[in-house]
């Protein structure tokens, strides 16, 4: 996680003096070669250093994709794009785990860093061949701290865009808490089969790729990211504190009970996160890859603070995504006000 979050601060910064092509083609480079070198590990300690070089790299190419997402699109294209994108990353988490545990029943872990290794060097390839040639470059000189500092410092000084990054990102928090207590929560207290529990797992992941197939359609049609957003806030807060309700008043609910709470609570992912991260783009135009390596750092954060913190699986996500709505409403309450009434979102 901290070396995804490096990743980030590096590749956002440079690509905004740079552009983004060198930056993705660099952090592709270095996945590739971690990659390789983790094959022929042969120490814990190797494998562990290595998969932090592993995450660098993969954190400069993917901060990359929402900072052209903001170069090309804005408003509600914007939106649609990163609804798109986040379709797309959903599918890893179904596939994944599949794939990964069948090369391991043939070959082992190895076999699963080789199978990386064989198809990761055409990535390079196709951000070669695809992304567009940025335009003369900024040159990096011993100025370049002081560059990196400014567009940071400019990114979290803009107030009214904190408000939906905070809640983006305790959003996002509440997933975690999930993700980190539903197997203790559904495997030893209603004591689920592992195969139960990953069709379980999968109802979140298929909920949220139906709501981000919503947000995509409601955009299309004209809808205001922000009235989409509403929307999922709203579902989302209904569902933790029920969540939470249903734990105080029956102390274990039935089994039905707090899975379709979490499906409704995970699952609005698919509304609020395209949308809050078009609205918080949307103030940085030229720091583009500053601004998202932010986003990336402060979900990154906040989450693993969220895991940290949690106790009761329903009080960590509802205690989350209150964090989250209260932030918004204290930072960006005229701004969304603003944005309301704006073509521009």
């Amino acid at each position: 996680m901290f070396g995804t979050a490096f990743g980030q601060v590096a590749g956002g910064a440079v690509s905004d003096i740079k552009g983004r092509k060198p930056v993705a083609l660099t952090g592709l480079i270095v996945y590739c070669l971690a990659v390789a070198a983790i094959v022929f590990a042969s120490s814990t300690e190797q494998l562990l250093n290595l998969r932090a070089v592993q995450a660098f790299g993969a954190g400069m190419a993917v901060v990359i994709v929402g900072a052209m997402v903001r170069d090309y699109y804005s408003g509600r294209k914007a939106a649609q794009m990163f609804a798109l994108i986040g379709i797309i990353l959903m599918v890893v988490p179904l596939a994944a785990p599949m794939v990964g545990a069948l090369l391991q029943g043939l070959g082992g872990w190895r076999a699963i860093f080789v199978f990386l290794a064989a198809y990761s060097p055409v990535l390079p390839g196709l951000v070669q061949y695809f992304l567009p040639n940025p335009a003369v470059g900024g040159k990096i000189g011993r100025d370049v701290f002081g560059l990196v500092a400014g567009r940071f410092k400019r990114v979290l000084k803009t107030r009214a865009a904190m408000g939906y990054l905070f809640f983006q990102a305790f959003s996002f928090g509440s997933m975690f808490a999930f993700l980190t207590e539903s197997s203790f929560v559904y495997r030893q207290l209603y004591h689920v089969t592992p195969h139960r529990y990953a069709w379980v797992f999968a109802l979140n992941i298929i909920t949220m790729m139906f709501f981000s197939r919503v947000t995509a359609w409601r955009l299309k049609t004209g809808a205001h990211p922000q009235s989409i957003l509403l929307r999922g806030i709203v579902v989302q807060f209904a569902a933790n504190p029920s969540q939470l309700a249903a734990v105080l008043f029956f102390g274990l609910p039935p089994f039905w009970l707090p899975v379709a709470c979490v499906m409704f609570s995970v699952g609005t992912q698919g509304l609020v996160g395209a949308d809050t991260q078009a609205c918080f783009m949307s103030y940085f135009k030229e720091e583009g890859g500053s601004a998202n390596a932010v986003s990336g750092v402060f979900r990154s954060l906040i989450g693993a603070g969220v895991v940290m913190a949690a106790t009761v699986m329903a009080a960590t996500m509802t205690a989350s995504a209150s964090c989250g709505i209260a932030l918004l409403w204290l930072c960006s309450h005229r701004a969304w006000k603003e944005n309301g009434q704006s073509e521009y979102l």
